[in-house]
């Protein structure tokens, strides 16, 4: 026989015992929550959905959602489609922007774009930062493409006050013939030169492509970004955080990143998710799903977004951990391969400009509107209402990231106005002025919102 002895207590005392010890249990969790929540907040850790997870009904754009477009809508075409002239005009506005110094600043119009970038990495509490932001405002977290959307149009505008006509190309990482054309020596120049890194023989493993050996990169040498001399304080290795010099460097298609073009599958890839986390880690590259394990997982990865990076900047990896399906990166080589400093590189905007791309398309593919974008719980900065720093109106402030003695923060000049961007103020691309060749434009053609055929053909 068991035998359960329970003490009895007075009605009243019982009552507000129990009464006491709820409200209690209750704090305690509360304060629990709140507590892991900050904890969560401040600790930079991001935990993207599973690869997976649903996502809400698709809705797909109307003619209705054209009302209020601007007349005309700037188009931005494939790097395969530009003219001459366009190619020139680009060329010619992007350095223009280089050469020219905002009175009392050291740095010219284009390398003020070059340290905002820089200066995303710098929201630790540790370097100082103040303000709610968390994390990193422009990557590994759901503003990633929202916050580069709104980088890229500032871009955009800043050419446009040079030549109205100027658009930023996309770089269609699927296009064998992309690369080639990019980097033209009279457009935007050809690998680097004068520098030979060896990949052991045993590497080759890690691609199908190549076979160890010799392989040359280094400093840019042809086109008008060959003369460019690069900023030190602003050109730098973002692992030992030492100057890259004063020249554009270039190691493409060095190995293990000579897997050039994508493979389509990878792209589409990422248009059978319906989840806007899952498509924003998927594409940024430093994540992928994992298909060696049963459950819905992420894995270390380099794809996509995080691959061009280095199909073109090259960097040297840890080949037994490659080998094994890791990515481990042990030294940067060029600029486009240290990603605070990365748009330095010319390229970098046309890079970005086939993320917005593909984002642009998945949204017209069923995944329009704010449901699409996580309203709440994220760090601060990513959230669907948040604004995003530096259209914060001064909210937060970032430390001082970046090479030792360089203070990064005295260099950059906020945007002259005071605007306020939030990710639910970019997500629809239309609404802020452009559009893309590859994305059909006939339904909000009907509203009488005109593309210009002109800069389409």
């Amino acid at each position: 026989m068991s035998f359960n002895f329970r003490p009895r207590l007075p009605k009243r005392i019982n009552k507000k015992l129990t009464l006491g010890v709820f409200i209690s249990l209750v704090v305690l969790v509360a304060i629990a929550v709140i507590t892991l929540a900050k904890l969560r907040s401040n600790s930079g850790v991001y935990y993207p959905p599973p690869p997976d997870a649903s996502g809400p009904a698709l809705v797909f754009p109307t003619p209705a959602d054209a009302v209020g477009l601007p007349i005309r809508l700037s188009v931005r075409k494939s790097v395969t489609a530009l003219t001459p002239a366009e190619k020139a005009a680009f060329v010619t506005a992007v350095d223009t922007l280089q050469n020219t110094y905002p009175e009392g600043s050291e740095v010219s119009l284009y390398e003020q774009f070059v340290v905002q970038h820089i200066l995303t990495m710098g929201f630790r509490q540790s370097l100082g930062a103040t303000g709610p932001a968390r994390g990193n405002p422009a990557h590994s977290y759901p503003a990633f493409l929202p916050w580069h959307r709104q980088f890229l149009l500032d871009f955009e505008q800043a050419l446009q006050t040079i030549d109205p006509s100027v658009t930023v190309p996309y770089w269609d990482w699927t296009d064998p013939d992309a690369l080639s054309v990019m980097m033209q020596g009279d457009f935007l120049g050809t690998s680097g030169q004068g520098t030979f890194v060896e990949i052991p023989e045993d590497a080759s493993l890690g691609s199908s492509n190549f076979e160890g050996g010799s392989f040359e990169g280094g400093a840019v040498q042809t086109s008008t970004f060959a003369d460019w001399q690069l900023n030190e304080r602003i050109h730098f290795d973002a692992i030992s955080l030492e100057s890259l010099g004063p020249h554009l460097l270039r190691f493409s298609t060095l190995p293990p990143f000579d897997g050039y073009p994508l493979p389509p599958s990878e792209i589409e890839t990422l248009f059978n998710t319906d989840n806007y986390e899952v498509f924003n880690a998927l594409i940024e590259g430093a994540l992928v799903s994992h298909e060696k394990t049963e459950q819905a997982d992420y894995a270390p990865g380099w794809a996509l977004h995080a691959f061009a990076h280095s199909v073109i900047g090259g960097s040297l990896v840890d080949w037994e951990d490659w080998n094994q399906g890791l990515a481990h990166q042990l030294d940067i080589l060029g600029t486009m391969d240290s990603i605070p400093c990365s748009p330095y590189d010319p390229i970098f905007w046309l890079h970005h400009a086939n993320v917005d791309r593909l984002w642009a398309q998945w949204q017209d593919e069923g995944h329009s509107g704010e449901d699409f974008y996580p309203a709440r719980d994220r760090p601060f900065g990513h959230n669907l209402s948040d604004p995003m720093w530096p259209w914060d109106g001064g909210l937060s402030a970032p430390g001082n990231y970046g090479p030792e003695g360089a203070d990064l923060n005295a260099l950059y000049s906020a945007p002259a106005t005071s605007k306020i961007v939030r990710a639910k103020d970019v997500l629809d691309f239309r609404q802020l002025g452009y559009t893309y060749t590859a994305l059909t434009d006939t339904a909000l053609t009907d509203t009488g919102s005109a593309i210009d055929e002109d800069a389409e053909s």
